[in-house]
């Protein structure tokens, strides 16, 4: 086993569009982007002194500005991992990765199986470091296995090579 100084990696962020959290997410900003104009359009329905009025435009209103507030935060983490993802691209070099552990978890309200992996990464221009991967590829990383990385030896970011 490879000793290494106290300097820990971090992983790269994942791109949120290619993930099923994203394409539920996005979902869910469909129908709140959608959901308040309508509520905002019904309430032109109402008789104007009808107090359920007030409510449907209240109600529209919030869900139009969560609606846009969620469109516009998952757009702006997108951006953001698709930047450090190019900057990965433009400063990292290609390193090894040995794991040194690998254990099953359980992670979720339903218990979702994942393997909590920790790494020594290694390579030309890149001192030493250890990291921890979070991976849902249940048994894919075995003790003693070398992995193919991308490393930025200035900020040790890193992410699994293709």
């Amino acid at each position: 086993m490879t000793t290494t100084p106290d300097r820990t990696g971090k992983e790269a962020p994942e791109l949120p569009v290619f993930t099923g959290i994203g394409c539920l997410m996005g979902f869910f900003m469909t129908v709140l982007a959608l959901i308040g104009p309508a509520m905002l359009w019904l309430s032109t329905r109402f008789d104007p002194a009808d107090d359920d009025r007030l409510v449907v435009i209240a109600m529209g209103a919030v869900f139009t500005i969560g609606g846009l507030a969620t469109i516009g935060s998952h757009l702006w983490q997108n951006a953001r991992a698709r930047e450090t993802h190019r900057e990965l691209d433009r400063t990292g070099v290609r390193a090894t990765a040995e794991v040194v552990s690998s254990r099953r978890i359980w992670v979720g309200e339903v218990s979702n199986p994942a393997d909590d992996v920790d790494l020594v990464v290694t390579g030309p221009g890149v001192t030493p470091f250890s990291a921890r991967l979070l991976t849902e590829d249940v048994g894919r990383y075995a003790t003693g296995e070398v992995v193919p990385v991308d490393v930025d030896p200035g900020t040790l970011l890193f992410r699994l090579a293709d």
